[in-house]
C-alpha cells in the first residue's frame, strides 16, 4: 500500500526564487515505475506512478489530488492515451486475451474497464503491469497496435483489422533498453544504410512498428549510427576516447572527442569533422583537430546536450577540485567536515574557431561529501536543461545527500548563488525524470527518494 503520511500537495517548496514549485508523491517501494502522461485534457503531462495493480494518476489541474486505476489481475502491458478523440486520456490495457479501456475520471476511482474486445496477442501475462505503447496514429486515426504472431495488427477500437504488418516485411520493432539488435544485411538501396532485425528477449514491447507509423520517443533518434570508437592520437590499439555530438540536434559530422588525465585535473580534446553523413557513418575522409587540454574531468550528460549561450552548438562542462594531499590539516578538514571543495568550469564551443574557447565562460564552486569523490563520482544527479524557457541551458545537481540547486544561465553566465536551492526530508536517489510538461520550454525535474517523488515543477 501506499503510505499517506504525506500528500501530494503538502510539501510546496519556499526556496531562493520561484523557479521550481516542489510536489512530493508517495512511492510504494523505492524502485516503483514512474511515468508521465495526460491525464485530462489541460495540455500538461501528469505524473502516473504504478503500485501493483493500482495505477495511481496525479492530475495538475487537480491539485495533485490521486486518482486510482485499479487493473485487472493478469494485465500485462497498458497505455495511457486519448483513442477515442474526447480530448481524455484513457488506460488501454491488455489482459491475457482482453482489450480492456478504463477511464480516467476528474477524481476519485476509475469505475470498472471496458472489454473492447479479445484477440490472442504475444503480450503474455507478466508478474506486474508494465507501460508499452500500444496505440498509434495511422492516416490520421488513432488505432491499437497490437503484436500478434508473426505480425503487429493495427486495429480500431471496435476490432476492425486496418492493417497487417508481417515481420518479413522488414518490420522494425524497437524496444525499450532491454532489446537485442544485430545488423545483418546492408540495404541495395543506399550504399551506407544499414537494416536491422531486433529481437526482444526478454518479452514483446515494441515502441516502433514501421516508418509509415511515427512514435514520437524515437521520432528525431536517426537509426544510422557511425561507430562508436575513434583513434584519439593516431594508435588503433588504444583506448577508445568518450565522444558527444557537437550540434544539438544530435547530428554526428562534428565530435568532440575527450580523453580525461590525472583523475579531476586534466581533459584533453579534439574536434572531429566529417564532410558528409556517408563519410561519418563509414569513419572515413575525416579530420581531426589539434589536441587541446582543459583544466579539469568532463562531466557526462547522456541524455542532455548543454547549449549555454543558445548557438545550437553543444558546450563542454569540467569538473576539479583541490588534491586532499597528506597534510594533516587537510585530511582533518576532510574526515570532520565530510566535505571537500567542487568547482565546476564550462567553455562555450566556437563554431568559427571549431574549437571550445580556452576561458571559461563561467565557474561554479560549492562543497560536496567527502564520499562522493571517494566512490568516483562527484558531481551527482545533474540536469542540463532550460529551466526558464529562455533557450539556453541550465544547470542543476546535487550538493549534499538531501540538497538539490540549480543556476540560470545568463548573459553574464552562472550566477555564485545558485537560483533555486531546496533540502529534502530524505536521501536524494536519482533523477527519475526532466521533461517539459506543458510546452512552455521549461523543463521540470522528477527526484526519486526511497519513500517519495518530489516533482520540481517548473514556474510560468
Amino acid at each position: 500500500m501506499i503510505a499517506t503520511g504525506l500528500s501530494a500537495s503538502a510539501l510546496v517548496c519556499t526556496c531562493l526564487a520561484a523557479l521550481f514549485d516542489v510536489h512530493a508523491f508517495p512511492l510504494p517501494e523505492p524502485r516503483a515505475h514512474v511515468l508521465l502522461a495526460n491525464a485530462d485534457a489541460d495540455g500538461t503531462a501528469d505524473v502516473f506512478v504504478l503500485d501493483g495493480l493500482r495505477l495511481l494518476a496525479y492530475p495538475s489541474a487537480a491539485d495533485y489530488a490521486p486518482i486510482i486505476i485499479p487493473l485487472a489481475d493478469g494485465t500485462s502491458a497498458f497505455d495511457i492515451v486519448d483513442l477515442d478523440g474526447d480530448g481524455r486520456s484513457e488506460v488501454i490495457a491488455v489482459c491475457h486475451d482482453r482489450i480492456l479501456r478504463y477511464t480516467i475520471p476528474a477524481e476519485g476511482a476509475s469505475p470498472p474497464a471496458e472489454e473492447l474486445f479479445t484477440l490472442q496477442t504475444q503480450l503474455d501475462p507478466a508478474p506486474s503491469p508494465y507501460p508499452q505503447v500500444l496505440v498509434v496514429k495511422h492516416e490520421g486515426r488513432s488505432l491499437l497496435a497490437l503484436p500478434c504472431v508473426g505480425a503487429i495488427e493495427l486495429r480500431a477500437a471496435d476490432s476492425t483489422l486496418v492493417s497487417r504488418y508481417a515481420a518479413a516485411d522488414k518490420t522494425l520493432l524497437v524496444a525499450d533498453e532491454d532489446m537485442t539488435a544485430w545488423p545483418l544485411w546492408r540495404s541495395p538501396s543506399r550504399e551506407g544504410d544499414l537494416d536491422l532485425d531486433v529481437w526482444i528477449l526478454r518479452q514483446f514491447e515494441p515502441k516502433s512498428v514501421t516508418a509509415d507509423i511515427p512514435f514520437a520517443p524515437f521520432a528525431n533518434d536517426p537509426v544510422r549510427r557511425a561507430p562508436d570508437r575513434f583513434v584519439f592520437d593516431g594508435d588503433p590499439s588504444e583506448e577508445p576516447c568518450t565522444w558527444f555530438p557537437l550540434k544539438t540536434d544530435r547530428t554526428t559530422l562534428l565530435r568532440a572527442l575527450c580523453r580525461s588525465a590525472r583523475r579531476g585535473q586534466s581533459t584533453t580534446v579534439r574536434i572531429r569533422e566529417a564532410k558528409s553523413e556517408e563519410d561519418d557513418f563509414l569513419d572515413k575522409n575525416t579530420t581531426l583537430g589539434p589536441a587541446r587540454n582543459y583544466a579539469g574531468e568532463q562531466v557526462f550528460h547522456d541524455e542532455d546536450h548543454p547549449d549555454f549561450n543558445g548557438d545550437g552548438y553543444v558546450d563542454l562542462t569540467l569538473w576539479k577540485a583541490p588534491s586532499p594531499g597528506m597534510s594533516v590539516d587537510a585530511l582533518t578538514r576532510a574526515i570532520t567536515g565530510g566535505a571537500w571543495p567542487l568547482d565546476l568550469v564550462f567553455h562555450l564551443f566556437s563554431p568559427e574557431k571549431r574549437r571550445f574557447e580556452a576561458a571559461a565562460c563561467s565557474r561554479i564552486a560549492l562543497t560536496v561529501p567527502v564520499r562522493w569523490f571517494l566512490e568516483g563520482e562527484p558531481v551527482q544527479n545533474e540536469v542540463f536543461r532550460d529551466f526558464d524557457g529562455d533557450k539556453r541551458t541550465d544547470f542543476a545537481l546535487s550538493d549534499t545527500d538531501h540538497s538539490f540547486s540549480a543556476w540560470l544561465f545568463t548573459d553574464n553566465g552562472f550566477s555564485r548563488s545558485p537560483d533555486f536551492r531546496h533540502t529534502f526530508p530524505e536521501s536524494i536517489q536519482d533523477v527519475a525524470f526532466r521533461a517539459d510538461l506543458d510546452g512552455s520550454g521549461r523543463t521540470s525535474i522528477g527526484l526519486r527518494t526511497d519513500k517519495h517523488l518530489y516533482l520540481l515543477k517548473a514556474s510560468s
